[in-house]
């Protein structure tokens, strides 16, 4: 085992999945949105746990993402999960989609024309899912293709949908007018397709009013415990992770003695100082430490928060345990880095990020437990 372990609650995963169901109708399907390793905590353990928790529609962003998930499912003898590749696919990825049974999201003409003459090419039909913008300005059909939507001879017509989508810019900010904007404009374009099931909520559309639900919701960062803005972090979702680091040293400074890489902390009192092993290599971002700005993260040591002591370096942290008893010093050997003391959003915000950041930046040379195995 490494130095460094990711503690994954695969149960608070599966809650906080069922939990989100819950917000939307009988009739609305809720997705996963799984892909970038599963916001960071591995993507086939958690789309497991979702999977086992009734999920059956799973979204990744790329190609090689769903092949995986796909031969992972396959290994455990899981049938009739649909994974759908968000970031569309080049003419060349057309046979990989059709062997793994993938569902390609169309973001562009040129990916539906390709797509037609795929499949007339091969006599059958691949089924694909597709994207309408309307104001993220990202992928998806843009403005200036929204003429082709309505026009029945247009090869879209041709194809074999299974979902029609979108994306809210600004789901956090209930307020943001652009909710309303993004939610008249998807209704307005996909009544061409009105036998074709809907889908605009992310995360934060879900804990909109019902009118933005339609027939599938896409639920990412809240399946692991947080939201974008963090007070809109609903407290029936569960955090789905503990970040937990050995304790290699500890270290007895006097008075004026420094530490670290620019020697930053200077001991005021006598001192002394716990050597952590995780650093900026596993996603403990340098900006965790900036005294000078008021920002000094805290780790946990035998249950109590003490401060940072001098900068994040590649492979280690310092953290002052002055204010530790002997005897609680002495029965350390884990500092706690994400928890109950300092929660992911509290990091994100002190690293003026959002939690998705912190997530898919923690390191792969980190050891993953999932649910203490």
């Amino acid at each position: 085992m490494t130095s460094s372990q990711l503690h994954i609650n695969l149960q608070a995963i599966a809650h906080n999945y069922r939990f989100l169901d819950a917000q939307t109708g009988p009739s609305t399907q809720t997705a996963a949105a799984v892909k970038a390793n599963g916001y960071g905590l591995g993507m086939e353990a958690v789309s497991t746990a979702l999977y086992q928790a009734g999920c059956r529609l799973f979204f990744t962003a790329q190609l090689d993402e769903g092949v995986r998930l796909k031969a992972a499912f396959a290994r455990q003898g899981y049938d009739g999960a649909q994974i759908a590749v968000l970031e569309g696919f080049r003419l060349a990825d057309l046979e990989t989609y059709q062997a793994y049974h993938l569902t390609p999201v169309l973001n562009s003409r040129e990916q539906a024309e390709w797509l037609a003459a795929y499949q007339v090419k091969k006599q059958s039909a691949l089924p694909a899912i597709l994207h309408i913008d309307t104001g993220m300005n990202r992928l998806g059909f843009g403005a200036d293709s929204h003429v082709f939507l309505s026009d029945p001879s247009h090869i879209l017509h041709q194809l074999e949908l299974s979902l029609v989508m979108s994306h809210l810019a600004c789901s956090d900010d209930p307020s943001d007018s652009i909710n309303g904007f993004q939610l008249e404009q998807f209704t307005r374009l996909v009544q061409p397709f009105s036998h074709i099931r809907k889908s605009l909520c992310n995360s934060g559309g879900i804990f909109l009013p019902s009118a933005y639900h339609f027939d599938v919701t896409r639920p990412g960062i809240a399946l692991y415990g947080a939201m974008t803005d963090p007070d809109m972090t609903d407290s029936r979702l569960l955090p789905a992770l503990r970040w937990d680091a050995d304790i290699v040293q500890i270290r007895k400074l006097k008075k004026g003695e420094r530490a670290g890489y620019g020697g930053e902390f200077m001991a005021k009192t006598p001192a002394r100082l716990a050597t952590i092993a995780a650093g900026y290599a596993d996603g403990y971002d340098r900006a965790l430490y900036q005294p000078n700005r008021g920002i000094v993260a805290k780790v946990e040591i035998a249950g109590k928060a003490v401060p940072l002591a001098g900068r994040v370096s590649m492979d280690l942290l310092i953290a002052d345990v002055t204010s530790l008893s002997d005897s609680e010093i002495a029965s350390a050997s884990k500092a706690c880095l994400i928890g109950a003391h300092y929660s992911l959003a509290e990091m994100a915000q002190d690293r003026q990020t959002i939690s998705y950041e912190v997530l898919t930046d923690l390191g792969d040379r980190m050891t993953r437990l999932y649910d203490g195995a």
